[in-house]
């Protein structure tokens, strides 16, 4: 599995998190920093499509 690229902001290290609701029953995904309240919200249905859109991102500080 691909890497989380650090925060485009900060530079902090990302995570991913998991949340399912009661009524969908299916678990959404959103990436977070875990330094600045930078996120991605939880709009994606798989771990690879929100690492995908995490990392494409536009490179900011200590992302190389």
């Amino acid at each position: 599995m691909e890497k989380l690229k650090n925060c485009p902001f900060c530079g902090g290290e990302a995570v991913m998190e998991t949340f399912t609701t009661a009524m969908e029953k299916k678990p959404r995904f959103r990436v977070r920093c875990t330094n600045c309240p930078c996120d991605l919200g939880w709009d994606h249905w798989s771990v690879e499509e929100a690492r995908d859109a995490w990392n494409l991102r536009t490179e900011g500080k200590d992302n190389g």
